[in-house]
């Protein structure tokens, strides 16, 4: 007759059953918000802004915001640095806050108007920012935080890298940095695989369809997200929202608060949020996208089915796979 254990020993052996691991989601919901810094030192944001926070906090209520940067007015020699100082105070009266209060972390990459890298105070205002709000989520490289990082949503069922792109260098050096990151265990473990960054590989805007306002050598870049089977890049900088491929890489063009027009499609220019639906277990994605001005949908079969910007042409998809 097996021997019963004392009562007494039942609770000490139950402390010590080690946890469960948190299983992977089986999907993963990230609303889009970039671009809605307004001009140099502006320390109040568009009406829109405040409604698209709102329908996130309320209607969407997603895992997480992933941004790709412009968050605030900076990049002009002049401001000084309690300027700077005030607009990080007031994104965080206006969106940190107000999600962080919902629970729903906001994730970004730096943009130029945020960290350009030839202003050494705009990125160590940047850096002391957020320093003090680190986004709650799970990093597994965080020695460059905030200019560039990894992190997995999900329980790890998404990896994320967000890269220093707020300038049109991309390095090698960064690009090795990227690939290792790639290849990690997290990332291998991960059902999908995205990367942020706010400079575009290909023109998107009619108005940066320029050189300085596109990433250099985007195409070694670009080979480095394909080898390591990223499913999606998130940018900003063009405020114009499209979803695309170049090459063999899906490319979402995030749009911000205040548009601009494609190229070669006048009278296009539309501020947008985007929730997006990740489905690591099927590697793909969807999107729901409106108008951050009037509510409406913004259906892709109305978006140009092809851009040729500078480094594409981009070609329009309705998911991401």
């Amino acid at each position: 007759m097996p021997r019963r254990l004392p009562l007494l020993l039942l609770p000490l052996l139950l402390s010590a059953t080690p946890p469960v691991p948190t299983a992977p989601a089986a999907t993963v919901r990230v609303a889009i918000l970039s671009d809605f810094n307004g001009s140099y030192g502006r320390t109040t944001y568009p009406p829109a802004l405040g409604r698209s926070i709102t329908r996130i906090t309320q209607e969407w209520q997603p895992d997480a915001v992933l941004s790709a940067g412009d968050l605030i007015a900076g990049q002009k020699a002049s401001l000084t640095d309690a300027q700077v100082r005030a607009m990080w105070a007031a994104f965080d009266r206006d969106v940190q806050r107000p999600l962080a209060n919902a629970g729903i972390p906001f994730i970004f990459t730096l943009g130029n108007h945020d960290a350009s890298p030839t202003s050494t105070r705009d990125r160590r205002e940047a850096q002391t920012y957020w320093t003090a709000h680190v986004p709650d989520v799970t990093y597994t490289d965080q020695a460059a935080f905030p200019f560039r990082s990894a992190f997995t949503l999900g329980g790890g069922a998404v990896f994320v890298v967000s890269l220093d792109a707020s300038g049109p260098e991309v390095d090698a050096a960064q690009r090795s940095w990227l690939a290792a990151q790639l290849a990690s265990a997290p990332a291998r473990a991960a059902g999908l695989r995205l990367v942020m960054g706010h400079l575009p590989l290909a023109g998107v805007s009619a108005d940066k369809n320029r050189p300085g306002e596109v990433i250099h050598d985007a195409n070694a870049l670009r080979q480095v997200m394909e080898a390591g089977d990223v499913l999606l890049y998130l940018h900003g900088h063009h405020a114009a929202y499209y979803p695309g491929r170049l090459g063999g890489l899906n490319i979402l063009s995030s749009g911000g608060i205040g548009g601009r027009n494609y190229v070669g499609h006048p009278g296009t220019p539309r501020s947008t949020i985007t929730l997006l639906t990740l489905v690591p277990g099927e590697h793909r994605a969807t999107f729901e996208t409106v108008d951050a001005d009037t509510g409406a949908t913004v259906r892709t079969e109305t978006l140009p089915a092809r851009i040729d910007g500078r480094g594409g042409p981009l070609l329009r998809v309705s998911e991401f796979r």
